[in-house]
Order: structure tokens, then C-alpha cells, then sequence
């Protein structure tokens, strides 16, 4: 059997961020040295100080969503008293409030003792509070028969008011639901009266198709384009039923160019002295200073 070299597994410590060989010695030793416990120390610390940072930052978002709540319910208040006779929603919220401080200032809602009735027509009292039954009236007052007549109808009453403003919302809210559709159907007949009025254009896309050479055993071939002829297309433009006089053409005159002719020279203007020889001679420029000039003048020292 041949041997063959197998690599040892390495382990990679988060605390300390170096890597160590997978073994339970080198683990047992890096994990009980000085600087590995000093590591998880600080980790731990970390964790518990972002803790708590997160825990306070929790609370201080927890305080102001139910600060902005606050202000939102007062708000909400404020415009309940302020559209007692305009919303919906005020007007029943109002009744409801008006109705419960009704109750308070009469005491009937503090009353827990009931008149009842036994078959034989003697009347009892029964304490809502402890179930218990006495046939005398107790002192403290109690809800006659009619009073709790009354007040179940009074209790009546109000589900049938709040079924009616209920179904007001509902009966509102369909017929928002129903314009909104109906503006929607329209926008889209409108949608398809422009796409109608578009110019359509007909003009297949050029198709390529492949061109089989024969003897070839390729079945693709070379490529070529397929010409399509171009179609005419109608641009809808206004037709005119008039037309206008055929006006003079004015018609300007090309620009004369003008020639130029080589200009010859016969002879130059010559001195008295080279004329009689019949030669020309020119005039040597002449340089101030002379030749001193341009020279290095010579000093003392050198």
C-alpha cells in the first residue's frame, strides 16, 4: 500500500484572530493562555456595554413613539371637538362621550342592585357584584324594572345608531369606490382612443435567413440580409385645395473673378557709373558703430 501526506486541519480563533492547528493540545493550550482569556474578557465586556447602548437606545425610541402617539391622539382630539357637526366619526364619538358622562352624573352605571321578578310575581333584588339575593330593597338604591327597561333600550338604540352611521361609512365608501372605477374606465377608453389615433407602422423587420450553399454539408451556411422593400407610409398630413401663383425666380448674377497676369520685369534702374558698363549694383547696408561694435574690447587685466 503506498503512503501518501495528508495536511493538518488548522482552526481560526475569533477572539484572538489567528489561526491554530485542530487538536485538542494546541486548543487546551491556546484557549488556557493569558492572552486568549484576555481576549474573551473583552469580548464579553464589548457585548454587554453594546447591550446595554442598544437597550437604552431601545428605550429612548420606545418614549418617543409614544410621545408622537400622545400628540397624535391629542391632535386627533382637538379635531373630534373642532368637527362636532361636520364628520361622522366626530359626531358618533361625541354622542358617545356625552352618553357615558350622562351615566356618571346619574349614578346608574354605581347601581348593582336589580329588581327581578319570581314566577309567582314577588319582586327580589339580586346583587350584580356578589350573586347574592335579598327581599327586602336594599338602601344603598337599586334599578327598578323600568329603569333597566330603559336602559336596554336606551342600549338598543345605540347599536341601531351605530349599524346606521356604519352603514352611512359603508354606503360612502362604496359610492367613492364606484366613482373611482368609473374614472378609471375612462382614463382607459381615453387610453385606447390615442393608441387608435398612433400611426401604425407595418414595415416588417428585417429577417435573416440562412443561405445554403449547395454540396455544402453545413445546414446553416452563411448569412445574408433579406432586403424588404421599404412601404409608404401615410403621415396623415393636411391636404390643401389651393395653391399659389408661381412667383419670378430672381436669379443673381455670378461673381466676376478677375485675372491676374504674371507682371515681368525688363530691366532694373541702375547708377550713373554702372549704367555706362551696363551693370547693376546694389548699396551695402551700413552698421552703426562700425566693426567696434560686435568686438570684445580688451581690458587692463587680461
Amino acid at each position: 500500500m503506498a503512503d501518501y501526506w495528508k495536511s493538518q486541519d488548522r482552526k481560526y480563533c475569533d477572539f484572538c484572530k489567528c489561526w491554530i492547528a485542530d487538536n485538542k493540545p494546541s486548543r487546551d493550550f491556546h484557549e488556557n493562555g493569558k492572552k486568549h482569556k484576555d481576549n474573551v474578557k473583552k469580548r464579553l465586556k464589548n457585548i454587554t456595554k453594546d447591550s446595554a447602548k442598544a437597550f437604552r437606545e431601545t428605550l429612548k425610541v420606545d418614549a418617543a413613539i409614544k410621545a408622537m402617539e400622545n400628540a397624535g391622539m391629542e391632535a386627533y382630539r382637538r379635531d373630534v371637538e373642532r368637527n362636532a357637526t361636520a364628520d361622522l366619526t366626530s359626531i358618533a364619538i361625541n354622542k358617545k362621550l356625552k352618553e357615558d358622562n350622562l351615566a356618571i352624573a346619574s349614578g346608574s352605571s354605581e347601581k348593582v342592585w336589580h329588581e327581578a321578578v319570581t314566577k309567582d310575581g314577588k319582586s327580589y333584588y339580586w346583587n350584580t357584584d356578589t350573586n347574592a339575593t335579598v327581599w327586602t330593597a336594599p338602601p344603598e338604591g337599586y334599578l327598578s324594572l323600568k329603569e333597566q327597561k330603559e336602559n336596554q333600550n336606551k342600549h338598543l338604540a345605540k347599536k341601531y345608531r351605530e349599524v346606521e352611521i356604519y352603514n352611512r361609512t359603508e354606503a360612502l365608501v362604496q359610492a367613492q369606490e364606484q366613482h373611482q372605477a368609473k374614472e378609471e374606465e375612462r382614463s382607459r377608453l381615453e387610453r385606447e382612443k390615442l393608441k387608435a389615433r398612433r400611426v401604425k407602422d407595418d414595415t416588417p423587420p428585417p429577417v435573416y435567413a440562412p443561405l445554403i450553399e449547395p454540396g455544402k454539408t453545413d445546414p446553416y451556411g452563411k448569412w445574408h440580409t433579406v432586403q424588404v422593400a421599404a412601404t409608404e407610409v401615410d403621415l396623415q398630413l393636411p391636404q390643401q385645395d389651393f395653391y399659389y401663383p408661381e412667383c419670378p425666380v430672381v436669379v443673381e448674377p455670378e461673381p466676376q473673378v478677375r485675372e491676374f497676369k504674371e507682371k515681368i520685369v525688363e530691366r532694373l534702374d541702375l547708377d550713373d557709373e554702372s549704367s555706362s558698363k551696363g551693370e547693376s549694383s546694389f548699396k551695402k547696408r551700413k552698421i552703426l558703430g562700425g566693426a567696434k561694435r560686435n568686438t570684445r574690447q580688451r581690458l587692463d587685466d587680461d
